[in-house]
């Protein structure tokens, strides 16, 4: 079953159009990565999907709804949205931050949290091991335990598909691999479709079961990832000439830059 489809998606602002002729379709329970270089509009197409840019063109269903007659509400039961970890926020605790996920379902201005919503911040802080951070405030914590706790407010929102912005940037190597694992087993036993924009190729080639590549707005190509990682398509999409060979632990390509001397150029 189709969770999300994309046809011939054109957004960005009134003055200037960053994505053009997008399609693509994402089944439920599916692991899609979208990946291209800096400025190629990968997060753009997330806003675009989240109906947050002031302008949108073509189609985009979620759950067989069209989202320009949905409300933010609505959205919001479908769709959790994990931001890239850049700027600090009020001096909120770990356990505040992750039960505003549950507000969207409340009907009152001034909600309290019912046993169910207690439950599932809970059980996102514990999916997530960062239930012994409950107390402490966001703002002093670590890149990484900011991460996790950006996902657990997105399960504790209890939506079926979830859409991160680079969820690797400003990570070290272990907590990179720790939060894709975190994907996968959210993927695999919870049965939630994972949307993720990546610039970290070799990263999240095991974990996505399709591959997007943007390349100024546009896709240059999509499929599985042996189909499209190839020398010809990572040359078109990113201007640079690498190296493939068989990782030992996966048996995907792994993709390595190509360093010459001075004297060789």
């Amino acid at each position: 079953m189709e969770l999300l489809s994309v046809n011939l998606l054109e957004a960005g602002y009134p003055k200037q159009v960053v994505l053009r002729e997008i399609r693509f379709k994402l089944e439920a329970g599916k692991f899609l990565a979208v990946c291209g270089r800096n400025g190629s509009g990968k997060s753009t197409l997330l806003r675009a999907l989240l109906k947050l840019l002031p302008h949108l063109k073509g189609k985009i269903y979620l759950d067989s709804r069209d989202i320009s007659q949905m409300k933010a509400r609505e959205i919001a039961a479908i769709t959790a949205y994990v931001p890239q970890v850049t700027e600090p926020v009020f001096n909120f605790s770990v356990e505040e931050i992750v039960s505003m996920a549950r507000y969207f379902r409340q009907q009152i201005y001034f909600p309290r949290l019912s046993e169910t919503d207690r439950k599932a911040v809970e059980e996102a802080l514990i999916l997530t091991e960062t239930q012994n951070l409950k107390h402490k405030s966001f703002n002093h914590l670590s890149s990484g335990e900011k991460q996790r706790v950006l996902i657990a407010r997105a399960l504790a929102q209890d939506s079926p598909l979830i859409l991160l912005d680079e969820p690797s940037s400003h990570l070290d190597l272990n907590f990179q691999l720790q939060v894709y694992q975190l994907l996968k087993r959210l993927q695999k036993e919870k049965g939630k479709t994972i949307l993720v924009t990546e610039h970290n190729l070799n990263l999240c080639l095991p974990y996505c079961d399709r591959l997007i590549f943007l390349k100024n707005g546009k896709i240059m190509a999509s499929g599985q990832p042996p189909e499209v990682v190839n020398r010809r398509i990572l040359q078109e999409v990113f201007d640079l000439e690498v190296e493939l060979r068989e990782n030992s632990s996966t048996g995907l390509p792994e993709i390595s830059l190509i360093h010459r001397r001075e004297a060789d150029q």
